[in-house]
């Protein structure tokens, strides 16, 4: 695959079925109920851009779910 770009993501996968990913689409670790992800490590894959807004925007709804 061709270089896309330098910045690191992925390896700690957000999903909707725990057998191919770590965290659900809240960023909770599936097996761990208080432990949330928060960063482009739960990027499937890179995006092919700066992943920095989306990370914010991720950061923000888990939040939201860790208060509600």
């Amino acid at each position: 695959m061709p270089y896309q770009s330098s910045h690191v993501v992925g390896g700690f996968i957000m999903g909707a079925d725990p057998s191919t990913s770590s965290v659900n689409k809240h960023l909770q670790v599936w097996d761990v109920p208080n432990l949330f992800v928060v960063g482009a490590s739960a990027f499937p894959q890179n995006p092919g851009y700066n992943p920095t807004g989306t990370v914010g925007v991720l950061a923000f709804k888990a939040a939201h779910f860790i208060r509600t």
